[in-house]
């Protein structure tokens, strides 16, 4: 059984992992790009909610909810994301396929520990323009930074439970501008970034039984990175441009530009809430991110900044009857919530603000803890004002979280 469960895994993340095409916003030129991990497809569901758990499955945005497991989790989700793009000159429209997470949590008594993979931050844009020299040039993105963690939780007295995990970020960003001339040949530089550093989160959870089936949590969670290093180097090509595409049409010239050194912004996030074991549950967090010392990658830009980011989340779910034998639809769960963050990024004096919408179902799978996860999230990016872009666009996510006792004490042999 577990063999084939792992087949079928490992199947989903080859066919994700093929299709990906990370962001398509013009927003992630800047810095390392674009955050797009906001935890799992059911939490993603809730508005990006990081305080709620059940004991099957994982929370890989709180590592004090570790602590909570019954059984082991292997989860993967993936996201499609639809994005129309609106600006004084007209609309145009993109897409991005996107691996979310790969993650194992693992139960031990009153100790829980998990670890995996998932893209924390992502560049892909495409655009035309003319730069300050009154030529035009196309200017393209492509990249992930990546995250593998290792995080650890335990409950220590009655309804407190802390975690911490420590995260490795890695990856490689690549910038191609092409410039096309009149009367010469085209230019092409290519600048790649290769990233690397470490990063940690604590958090804290404390639950209040009201009753037997009510409790009210609170949860604090705090992230912060060590030193980020970014190494670059650009690469200058003469190119001639024909119906066939681009043809390089001298040699390369390699040139080695500053590297950088920074940290990742630091974040603090309150939530509360109150849940209804195997019924229901409503909450909200808001979270302060700091980004002072927070860098482009390469070079600064003119009329960029980064500020203080900030962010609200609500959100909840249903379950009609977990244990209804007459009604599939009543055993699924029921997600909805809402988020508006204002992400510290600051061009031409307008800050780049992100809303968004998000609806969700758990599909229960076989007789077990398993589900089969769904989302939907509808929002917006962005601002025409300034002769910036308005992002409108729809995210639909598929997870699955597979849930048993992998690790069981045989009676007889």
């Amino acid at each position: 059984m577990i063999k084939k469960i792992i087949i079928s895994v490992l199947l989903l993340v080859a066919g994700m992992a093929y299709a990906q095409e990370s962001s398509s916003s013009p927003y992630s030129i800047h810095g390392l790009g674009l955050q797009n991990f906001r935890g799992s497809i059911a939490n993603k569901s809730m508005g990006g909610l990081s305080l709620y758990s059940n004991p099957f499955t994982p929370n890989i945005q709180n590592p004090a909810l570790y602590g909570d497991l019954k059984t082991t989790a292997l989860g993967v989700g993936g996201t499609y994301s639809s994005t129309r793009f609106k600006e004084q000159g007209g609309e145009s429209t993109g897409k991005a396929t996107t691996l979310d997470y790969l993650t194992i949590s693992i139960p031990a008594g009153k100790f829980g520990f998990g670890f995996g993979l998932l893209p924390y931050r992502s560049v892909g844009f495409s655009f035309k323009g003319v730069n300050n020299a009154g030529f035009e040039e196309s200017n393209t993105g492509s990249g992930n930074v990546n995250r593998v963690y290792f995080g650890a939780g335990a409950k220590l007295y009655k309804g407190l439970k802390l975690g911490a995990e420590f995260q490795y970020n890695f990856g490689r960003l690549e910038n191609v501008v092409t410039q096309f001339p009149d009367t010469q040949n085209d230019t092409r530089v290519t600048t790649q970034t290769d990233v690397g550093g470490f990063s940690y989160t604590f958090s804290g959870v404390y639950d209040l039984d009201l009753d037997e089936e009510t409790l009210v949590r609170a949860s604090v969670v705090y992230s912060k990175s060590g030193t980020i290093k970014s190494e670059n180097i650009q690469q200058i090509s003469a190119v001639a441009t024909t119906t066939t595409g681009v043809v390089i049409a001298s040699e390369n010239e390699i040139l080695d530009i500053a590297d950088r050194s920074f940290s990742l912004p630091s974040r603090l996030t309150l939530g509360a809430g109150v849940i209804k074991k195997s019924k229901w549950f409503v909450g909200g967090e808001a979270y302060l991110e700091n980004n002072n010392d927070y860098q482009d990658r390469v070079q600064n830009r003119d009329r960029v900044n980064y500020a203080k980011a900030y962010g609200v989340k609500v959100g909840g779910f249903i379950i009609p009857k977990y244990n209804s034998l007459t009604s599939y639809f009543k055993r699924m769960t029921y997600r909805v919530g809402m988020r508006y963050e204002r992400i510290g990024l600051v061009l031409q004096g307008e800050d780049v603000n992100e809303f968004g919408t998000s609806f969700g179902v758990s599909l229960p799978v076989s007789q077990g803890y398993s589900s089969l996860d769904l989302g939907v999230e509808l929002g917006s990016r962005g601002t025409t004002t300034a002769g910036l872009v308005k992002e409108n666009f729809i995210n639909f996510s598929v997870g699955l979280s597979l849930s048993d006792k992998w690790f069981r004490k045989r009676k007889f042999n």
